[in-house]
């Protein structure tokens, strides 16, 4: 298991195996100690929600994320109160370890465009949206 923290440093996770699980579709309540937030998918908000509502709450502690996520919901994982994204082997595998490094590195016009070539002349989805 790897993790990414807010900084975008991309290192070996500890053992969190002691940690205590919050489920986001059970009632919340602000625990004093690290917890991890687990996601149902990567289409389920409702970790980014919880992580907001309980520091919302005073809730100080660190924060992980743990589920299917990827790199393009990074920063939306930091800015929602997350500490740390976790990323297991088969999501660094896929996205690759410069995908996860430089998640936070990436402005919202460069997410979503085709690799250059491909197609004659790419703009991105952020630039069609938004007519530029």
């Amino acid at each position: 298991m790897w993790q990414l923290d807010a900084s975008g440093a991309l290192t070996l996770a500890p053992d969190l195996s002691a940690l205590p699980v919050i489920d986001p579709a059970a009632p919340l309540s602000v625990r004093a100690g690290d917890a991890v937030i687990r996601f149902g998918g990567q289409a389920d908000g409702r970790g980014f929600s919880t992580a907001r509502r309980l520091r919302a709450a005073g809730l100080t502690a660190t924060l992980y994320a743990d589920g299917p996520l990827i790199p393009d919901q990074a920063r939306h994982a930091f800015q929602s109160g997350f500490d740390v994204v976790l990323i297991d082997a088969e999501r660094l595998a896929r996205h690759g370890h410069d995908g996860w490094a430089n998640a936070l590195q990436d402005a919202v016009p460069t997410l979503y465009a085709a690799q250059a070539g491909t197609r004659g002349h790419e703009t991105s989805l952020w630039q069609q949206r938004h007519g530029q």
